[in-house]
C-alpha cells in the first residue's frame, strides 16, 4: 500500500520526505514546489483496535489545514464502518485499501499555504484583556490625581502656617531687701547672724501677704 501511494504522488511530481515522529507527524510526507501532502495510515492489523482507529483519525484531523492536502488511509473493512462526511467537513481525503488495490474514496480539500497562519486569540478573551487594561489605567490616573491633590494641600499648609519661635518662660526674680540690725540692740545680739535672718523673715511674710 505504501508503494502504491509512493508511485501515486511521485508521478504527480512530488518527492517523499522523511518524517520525524509518527505520533506527531504523518506516516508519509510528499513535497514538491509549493505543495505538500500528508498521509496518515491505519495499519490493516490495527483497524480492529478501537484506540488505534481513533488515534489515526485524531492525527489526521490535527494535521488538516497545516498542509495543502491531508489524507487518511484506512483498510476497506474499517472504511465500511466510517462516515465519510466527517472527513469531508474537515477537508480530509480518504484512501481505502486491501491486499489487491488502493482507491481514493474521497479527494482531499486543497488548502492555501502561502503564509504561515499565526494563532489568533479568541475575541472574547482579547476583549476582556483590553477591558482590564482600560480599568487599570483609570485606577492609576485616579491615584495620580489623588497624590497630586494631597501634595498641593501639604505645600499650602506649609506656606500658611506661622513659624513657631521658641519663647523662654518668664521667671520673676524676687529681690530681697537688705536688712541691717539696729544699733541700739543689747550687746548679746551684736554679731549674732540669727538677728538678720529673723528680721528678714518678718518682712518676707508681709510682702507675700500683700
Amino acid at each position: 500500500m505504501r508503494q502504491w501511494l509512493r508511485q501515486r504522488f511521485t508521478s504527480a511530481g512530488l518527492d517523499e520526505s522523511p518524517t520525524v515522529d509518527a505520533h506527531q507527524n504523518p506516516d508519509m510526507l510528499f513535497q514538491g514546489e509549493g505543495t505538500n501532502v500528508r498521509v496518515v495510515i491505519l495499519g490493516e492489523s490495527l483497524w480492529t483496535d478501537r484506540q488505534a482507529f481513533l488515534n489515526s483519525i485524531m492525527r489526521a484531523t490535527a494535521l488538516a489545514g497545516k498542509s495543502n492536502r491531508t489524507y487518511l488511509a484506512l483498510p476497506k473493512a474499517a472504511a465500511a464502518h466510517t462516515d465519510a462526511r466527517l472527513f469531508h467537513e474537515r477537508g480530509i481525503g480518504l484512501f481505502t485499501y486491501d491486499h489487491r488495490n488502493v482507491d481514493e474514496a474521497l479527494p482531499a480539500r486543497y488548502f492555501e499555504m502561502t503564509t504561515t497562519a499565526l494563532p489568533q486569540p479568541e475575541k472574547g478573551a482579547a476583549d476582556q484583556f483590553q477591558n482590564e487594561i482600560r480599568e487599570l489605567r483609570t485606577q492609576v490616573d485616579a491615584l495620580e490625581r489623588t497624590v497630586q491633590s494631597l501634595s498641593e494641600e501639604l505645600m499650602s499648609l506649609r506656606r500658611t502656617s506661622p513659624r513657631q519661635e521658641t519663647v523662654n518662660p518668664y521667671v520673676p526674680v524676687r529681690v530681697l531687701p537688705t536688712v541691717t540690725a539696729p544699733d541700739d540692740l543689747p550687746k548679746f545680739f551684736a554679731g549674732n547672724p540669727w538677728v538678720e535672718v529673723l528680721s528678714r523673715r518678718g518682712r518676707e511674710e508681709r510682702t507675700i501677704a500683700r
